[in-house]
């Protein structure tokens, strides 16, 4: 492993990886390997890409919206004796989520089969000394199908999987049923290396975070939950997806989005549902500084404005500090990030003007009491607050309402579907149906939520033999409880969802928000469209004006009656619950907060 006999390694990412995003996996892997050892040689691979273009990209942005149907596809490949049953879970998961798209199943999987055999025919495997694969959302089948495929080319081609789907638990029913050499649990930059140098004859020992289907090799001392530091990381290298981009889509270009990567872990890790985190030890994040340097350079490189960050949760004080930077910045960069919903107000609004314009957001819910059992650290006013925020400041805001919890009550759907009424003017959220996640607090204390066994996930027993169903620990799981008791609740929920949804994409023409004020100095007008769509127009004039604008920040009367001395804690009260009544105001206990944006000219 030297510079004139270099250690070769190709790194891949399968389908369906987002298309017209190269993966920050195999870039920030690449990066690192080649800075750390003049001996190694890495190339990237992509093959999603083909596979976007023969399918179309809008067929593969459809396909890749539905865990089921990517894996449904693949496990056709992978398992022919179940495809019948995979082509009936593939078919309804589709046309559930698509009215319109044609999709013809076998005509996919052929496809499929075609662009995997191109793809492993125009590469010289010979050459490779090491195959890694990133396993992530939705890649799992169409990994081990490509496994196979290389295995069959060259059997003694090593091979090594790694990414958020291979957890520790992962490692033994991946080898007994599967022909991979390796699996690396958790971070890949140190294990990757340590690896390498293993296979190279250089080092005698594993990382410790290396599984190994043969002997058991002697692990490293090292700890399982050593870490890069993020600050030494270097800047992701894209360059082997621009050239397979540019080669294949040189008559039907796109620019692409850049991932890029603030943080890992979580920095609130407490949600009870959520099993993101498997792969993490911690959380830890860059400096804004070098955040905002990243960007600059993978601008000018790669040509582009465009960047999603990666991150489970952006550092708070980090992440305003480096959109203040943005924002002095001459570039129109755009961002999307995933934030909690205290990331509101003041810091939003100047995120917004540093290039943040869409954000994912963990609303989760809308009544208190599920949020408490969610332990999302934040309450429904903080949620509609945000909500507020994101349509004042023209910040595109998607989240979900996690539905059919095991144990939810009749008090949380009816709490769930009066505020509803509220959220109605704001851009609309969707429905998730809660999902058992493998290592989340919900599956570890399963009982505590009336979970009363774990089973298989039915759509995984369908695509499956049986014996390798049962055995491998996947990210989903089935379960027994009250299932079909919370589907029924919870269905009224899901139907005015889709209501608030479809008014929005029916109303979506004139740019006017559908809870608005202008301000009149001694007094302001506010526009309020209605389900029904009616238009209403309320006047406040003096002191009302003033103490709807205080009501701009969540509070309550015995503050504003502090600041408006001449009226009583009872009047302003009352006053604030009239606004209640027609859903300008939301109350949450004791505390209010006013929902109409402004829609002056400042």
């Amino acid at each position: 492993m030297t510079p004139s006999s270099p250690f070769h390694v190709a790194l891949v990412s399968m389908p369906w990886a987002i298309f017209n995003r190269p993966s920050i996996q195999l870039g920030t892997l690449k990066s690192y390997l080649e800075g750390k050892a003049d001996g190694i040689k890495v190339r990237s691979l992509h093959p999603y890409l083909a596979v976007a273009k023969d399918l179309g990209k809008d067929l593969y942005h459809a396909i890749s919206a539905n865990v089921w149907v990517c894996e449904a596809l693949y496990a056709a490949l992978l398992f022919p004796e179940q495809r019948g049953r995979a082509k009936e879970l593939a078919e309804k998961e589709f046309q559930s989520d698509n009215r319109t798209l044609p999709f013809d199943f076998d005509a996919v999987c052929a496809q499929l089969d075609k662009n995997l055999k191109m793809w492993a025919a125009g590469v010289d495997w010979r050459d490779i000394d090491l195959v890694g694969f990133s396993v992530c959302f939705n890649q799992l089948f169409a990994t081990l199908v490509a496994v196979r495929e290389l295995k069959e080319r060259r059997p003694g081609l090593v091979i090594v999987l790694g990414g958020s789907s291979c957890h520790d638990d992962v490692a033994g029913a991946l080898f007994r049923s599967f022909d991979v050499d390796y699996m690396i649990s958790g971070e890949g930059e140190e294990p990757f290396l340590s690896l390498c140098r293993y296979l190279a004859g250089l080092d005698k020992r594993l990382h410790a975070r290396v599984h190994h289907a043969g002997p058991p090799a002697q692990p490293s001392p090292a700890p399982a939950d050593g870490q890069v530091n993020l600050t030494e990381l270097a800047v992701p290298d894209y360059d082997d997806y621009f050239r397979e981009m540019e080669n294949l889509f040189s008559r039907n270009t796109f620019i692409p989005v850049l991932p890029i990567e603030f943080s890992r872990g979580c920095w609130w890790r407490r949600c009870t549902f959520c099993n993101l985190n498997l792969q993490w030890r911690g959380y830890r994040f860059k400096k804004a500084e070098k955040m905002a340097r990243e960007v600059l350079l993978l601008a000018n490189r790669y040509k582009t404005l465009d960047f999603t960050f990666t991150d489970n949760a952006l550092p708070l004080k980090d992440a305003a500090t480096f959109f203040t930077t943005m924002a002095r910045s001459a570039h129109d960069y755009r961002f999307f990030a995933e934030i909690r919903a205290d990331y509101r107000g003041t810091m939003l609004a100047q995120s917004r003007q540093g290039g943040l314009a869409a954000v994912q957001v963990g609303i989760e819910s809308f009544s208190n009491s599920l949020l408490q059992k969610f332990a999302k650290g934040v309450t429904v006013i903080e949620n509609l607050a945000i909500m507020r925020d994101a349509a004042a400041g023209g910040v595109v805001l998607d989240g979900n309402l996690i539905v059919e919890f095991p144990g939810s009550t009749s008090a949380e759907v009816e709490e769930t579907l009066t505020v509803l009424d509220f959220a109605f003017p704001f851009h609309p959220l969707s429905t998730a149906s809660f999902f058992l996640g493998h290592g989340s607090p919900v599956d570890c204390r399963a009982r505590d939520y009336g979970i009363s066994a774990k089973t298989v996930h039915p759509h995984f027993a369908a695509m499956l033999p049986a014996e390798i169903a049962a055995d491998f620990p996947f990210l989903i799981k089935g379960y027994r409880g009250d299932r079909q008791k919370q589907r029924r609740m919870w269905q009224p929920v899901v139907d005015k969802v889709r209501r608030w949804r479809a008014f929005h994409e029916k109303k979506t023409g004139g740019g006017n928000p559908f809870l608005s004020y202008r301000d009149g100095g001694d007094f302001l007008i506010i526009r309020q469209v209605l389900p029904a769509g009616d238009v209403l127009h309320h006047r406040l004039q003096g002191l009302s004006r003033e103490i709807y604008r205080a009501c701009n920040d969540i509070i309550d009367p015995a503050s504003l009656a502090r600041m408006f001395p001449s009226l009583s804690v009872k009047q302003i009260e009352n006053f604030l619950n009239d606004l209640v009544a027609k859903r300008l105001v939301f109350r949450e206990g004791d505390r209010f907060l006013a929902l109409a944006v402004r829609d002056g000219k400042n």
